[in-house]
C-alpha cells in the first residue's frame, strides 16, 4: 500500500544542517522528530514512509526523488532554523495553500513555540518556480517545510530540547486534521529524552521546565476535577501536561480556542 504521508528528516550524514546548538544537531533533531511521528502514524494505522531512518548522506535529487516516486499524497520535510529569529516557520509551495502551514503553526504554537511566519518563496529568475527543492522537485506531493524554532535562539534551542516530542506530536495532530483523519493521542505521555545516539539531552517529562506550584504529588485538587482534566486528556483536547496539575489556574484564551477547535472537529466526525 502506497503512504499516505512521507516524512523527511532534513540534512544527515556528512550534511549536519545549519541549525545546530549545544544541546543538537540538526541532523540528529529532524532524525528524533521524524521517527518519532513515524512510529505514531504506524500506531493509528496511517500509510506511513520516510526518506530516511538512520543518519546518512541523502543528496537533494535523492532525497526529492523518494518523495516524488513514494506515492504519498503528502509530505513534511523536518527542519530546524538559524540565522536569528525565534519561532516556527512553515514553508509551502507556490501551487499549495496555506491551510495545512497555518494549522501547523497554531499546534506548534500550542504546544509553546509561536510562530514567526508562513510563507512561499519564488526563484529570483523564475516566478513560477518554487525557490526550495522540496517544493519543486517533489512533484505532485504536496510539501511543507517545518522549521520547528531556531537553533541559536536560547528560548527555542531549550524548547527542542526538552519538549521535542511534543512539538513532533503537534504536527501529527495537524496533519491529521488537515487530512480529515481520525487523531488518536498517544498512549503513553511522550518523555522527551531523545536516543542516545542523539544530540542532546532533555528532561523527562514536557515542559518540566517550568514552575509549577500544583506540580507534584500531594495535591489538594478535589478528585471531581482532577476526573475532569484527565478526561480532556484522554479524548485529546488537552495535550500539554504542564496543565494536568493546574485545575485552578485559568487557560489563556488561545488555548481554549485550540480546545474549542479540538471539540469542534471531533463533533463534525
Amino acid at each position: 500500500m502506497a503512504p499516505i504521508v512521507i516524512l523527511d528528516a532534513g540534512h544527515g550524514g556528512v550534511d549536519p544542517g545549519g541549525g545546530n546548538s549545544a544541546q543538537f544537531t540538526e541532523k540528529q533533531m529532524t532524525l528524533n522528530i521524524t521517527l518519532y511521528q513515524y512510529r505514531r502514524f504506524q500506531e493509528m494505522q496511517i500509510p506511513v514512509a520516510v526518506t530516511r531512518s538512520s543518519d546518512v548522506t541523502l543528496p537533494s535529487e535523492d532525497r526529492a526523488a523518494l518523495v516524488r516516486n513514494s506515492g504519498a499524497r503528502y509530505c513534511i520535510s523536518n527542519h530546524i532554523n538559524a540565522g536569528g529569529g525565534r519561532g516556527s516557520e512553515v514553508i509551502y509551495s507556490i501551487y499549495a495553500t496555506a491551510a495545512f502551514p497555518r494549522l501547523i503553526a497554531e499546534e506548534l504554537e500550542a504546544e509553546g513555540i509561536p510562530n514567526r511566519r508562513i510563507f512561499t518563496r519564488t526563484l529570483p529568475n523564475n516566478p513560477r518556480q518554487d525557490y526550495y527543492y522540496m517544493n519543486r522537485e517533489t512533484g505532485s506531493v504536496e510539501t511543507v517545510i517545518v522549521e520547528y524554532g531556531f537553533a541559536d535562539n536560547p528560548l527555542d534551542a531549550d524548547k527542542l530540547s526538552k519538549d521535542w516530542q511534543s512539538l513532533a506530536e503537534a504536527v501529527i495532530r495537524a496533519f491529521c486534521e488537515y487530512a480529515n483523519l481520525t487523531y488518536q493521542p498517544p498512549k503513553t505521555t511522550p518523555t522527551t529524552t531523545p536516543p542516545a545516539s542523539g544530540g542532546g539531552g532533555g528532561t523527562q517529562n514536557p515542559g518540566s521546565g517550568n514552575s509549577n506550584p500544583n506540580n507534584g504529588g500531594g495535591s489538594d485538587v478535589p478528585d471531581w476535577k482532577q476526573e475532569a482534566i484527565d478526561w480532556m486528556f484522554d479524548e485529546g483536547l488537552l495535550t500539554n501536561e504542564d496543565w494536568r496539575h493546574q485545575a485552578d489556574n485559568p487557560l489563556p484564551l488561545w488555548a481554549e480556542a485550540v480546545i474549542l477547535r479540538r471539540l469542534y472537529e471531533k463533533l463534525k466526525s
